[in-house]
């Protein structure tokens, strides 16, 4: 179900211990690779980061987290919603944000590819931030498995990341303390499913148009980019 939701003052853009303002409001992306809304909804909050000044965050969501390593077959399963009309849908809205698309016919296990992104994580933003859209591209762009760890290793590679520390990372399962962590904390703000979106003390659950959180992110008070060179000249 989709709806916003406001959260309590200490999830307000900015707050800090001392009840002092940050001026860059905080935007927690709640997501999981296998989810093709959270895909279309990471290329709206990447425009608006654009033109718009906040902290993204990227917050991994494991929705399936007992789902077998092999993954699914799209057409064994009768609940997942996949639907003509969700094709569609999801078809026309890539072509409207100008995103590359293909539903893949089966849901890979992605506990796999989120370690991966956390090795990324901690070798800085942005490489993480490289990682995490070749992830998402190499599923819904390319139809990739990624949940195989050899798709995964050669993203890794193309990437610029370490292989020999990802392959270590996967075989020692060593991010998953941190995944769990970071699903107990979606599941704290109310969230059971991806895309989600914590903006300021403002919590959206569903896919939302650029608009919706562009709306979203103003009420924040957020500077655009540029305003301060506007107001210098």
């Amino acid at each position: 179900m989709e709806e916003n939701r406001d959260r309590g003052e200490e999830h307000a853009h900015g707050a800090t211990e001392h009840g002092a303002t940050e001026e860059r409001p905080r935007v927690l992306v709640f997501f999981d690779y296998a989810c093709p809304f959270c895909y279309l909804d990471q290329s709206r909050i990447d425009s608006l980061a654009s033109e718009i000044d906040f902290e993204m965050v990227l917050v991994p969501f494991e929705l399936r987290p007992d789902m077998p390593e092999e993954g699914w077959q799209i057409s064994e399963l009768e609940a997942e919603g996949h639907s003509d009309r969700v094709h569609d849908h999801l078809i026309r809205a890539a072509e409207k944000e100008r995103l590359p698309l293909t539903v893949p016919g089966f849901l890979p296990n992605t506990h796999k590819a989120l370690s991966v992104a956390e090795v990324a994580r901690d070798e800085g933003d942005a490489l993480h931030r490289t990682v995490h859209r070749e992830i998402f591209h190499a599923y819904f762009g390319r139809g990739l498995d990624i949940g195989d760890e050899g798709v995964l290793l050669q993203l890794a590679r193309e990437s610029g990341l370490d292989t020999e520390i990802v392959t270590a990372a996967l075989h020692e399962d060593r991010y998953a303390d941190r995944l769990h962590q970071f699903r107990h904390v979606a599941l704290h703000l109310g969230i059971d499913a991806t895309p989600a979106t914590l903006i300021c003390n403002e919590l959206i659950i569903g896919s939302r148009p650029t608009e919706v959180l562009r709306a979203s992110l103003e009420r924040c008070g957020v500077r655009v980019h540029g305003d301060e060179e506007a107001l210098e000249s």
